[in-house]
């Protein structure tokens, strides 16, 4: 081989090396990353945290190994309660949850109604979701709900990216502006074989800029 043909070949293995390196040797965000991101988070949830009128429209999944589906979910929360209308989610028709200081009340399409004292309680028992509603509330926002955490990591701009959380790791996906705030359009939780997809297709903060 000559000394031109040598001296290519090693300018292109090392262009090539150079190329490959972002891709292979992404270091996850270090603890002085996450510290200085830790300040956008705070003002964030400050001002998400009150914010108590608000609503979503979008599209939930549920999975486990022994059964799973998907409908549309409208979610209106107030600071008196929360209401959310489910249509062909897990094959069950439409039905719809209502939730205050009173307790919890679960109506199907065709008349029938159960209440509980636990909103969380009367989804595990009347649909079979284990899923903790009470704290989906600040998720779905990117926000941690109140209580301890195993683990949670932020972007570059504060906002939630991963969070381990109550026996469950959620994943945050793109985030869209509303209102001015930045809010998650995808989330998906997943605990042991149990697995919550949310897209969301329609945020609404308007209530929040009402005098």
């Amino acid at each position: 081989m000559s000394f031109e043909l040598r001296s290519a070949v090693i300018l292109l293995l090392s262009a090539l090396g150079i190329a490959l390196l972002p891709a292979c040797a992404v270091a996850p965000p270090s603890h002085s990353d996450q510290a200085q991101r830790q300040p956008l988070y705070d003002q964030r949830a400050a001002r998400l945290s009150q914010v108590e009128d608000w609503s979503l429209e979008g599209r939930l999944a549920v999975s486990d190994d022994a059964d799973g589906g998907s409908g549309s979910l409208r979610w209106r929360q107030q600071p008196d309660g929360s209401r959310m209308d489910f249509h062909g989610a897990l094959g069950r028709g439409a039905w719809r949850l209502r939730s205050n200081s009173d307790g919890a009340e679960l109506e199907f399409a065709d008349g029938r109604r159960y209440r509980a004292d636990n909103i969380d309680a009367l989804v595990r028992g009347q649909v079979g979701w284990p899923v903790p509603v009470e704290k989906l509330a600040w998720w779905v926002r990117g926000l941690a709900a109140p209580g301890p955490y195993v683990e949670r990591l932020l972007d570059e701009e504060g906002r939630l990216s991963r969070l381990d959380q109550d026996g469950w790791s959620i994943e945050f996906g793109r985030y869209d502006v509303v209102d001015g705030e930045s809010l998650p359009l995808r989330m998906t939780a997943r605990q042991l074989d149990r697995t919550v997809k949310l897209a969301i297709r329609k945020w609404d903060l308007a209530a929040a800029h009402e005098p």
